[in-house]
């Protein structure tokens, strides 16, 4: 009788030893997993241009060198002026830029033309403009990050479980 206590007891003792740490050690990394790209999506507004397509645009010399005196018929020709606001300021923006790129920040009604590589006519002269990046916004569920940090506390918990559980257990026996 007295056997079979004890066996439970070193059971018991095994489970809160390495058991309860070794869930909450599973439950932290879990939550690590799911809370740093929760995280990301929460601020990634902040950090990057997500949704906001990135174009690049040749300068002239650029674009004569890649169709030499006539462009093929199914490049798409586009005037400065048909531009959109947002698609003009970016234009502009990417004239500027040391690499020549720029992002297109509103609407971009010319987006398709534009994937596909356009000439874009300016001050009469012929620009080669084409969307280099999409910069899609990261898809996060809406309770990622608050269920990873949840689950990084429960796991510090089960962690931290057996020395207070010790800790505990001296101050009953010091008491007695």
């Amino acid at each position: 009788m007295a056997a079979e206590a004890d066996d439970e007891a070193d059971s018991e003792s095994a489970l809160f030893t390495y058991g309860v740490p070794f869930v909450g050690v599973l439950l932290v990394a879990v939550g690590i997993a799911a809370a740093v790209p929760g995280a990301y999506a929460l601020i990634q507004e902040d950090l990057t241009p997500c949704g906001a397509p990135s174009i690049a645009v040749e300068s002239p010399e650029e674009t004569d060198r890649r169709f030499g005196d006539a462009p093929p018929p199914t490049v798409d020709r586009l005037d400065f002026a048909a531009l959109a606001p947002a698609e003009q300021a970016a234009f502009e923006a990417a004239l500027d830029d040391p690499i020549g790129e720029a992002h297109v920040e509103g609407a971009f009604p010319n987006a398709e033309t534009f994937r596909d590589g356009t000439l874009v006519t300016y001050e009469g002269e012929h620009y080669y403009a084409t969307v280099v990046a999409e910069n899609p916004c990261f898809q996060a569920a809406p309770l990622q990050f608050p269920l990873g940090v949840f689950a990084i506390a429960l796991g510090i918990v089960g962690i931290l479980t057996p020395p207070a559980y010790r800790r505990l257990v001296a101050l009953e026996t010091g008491l007695e």
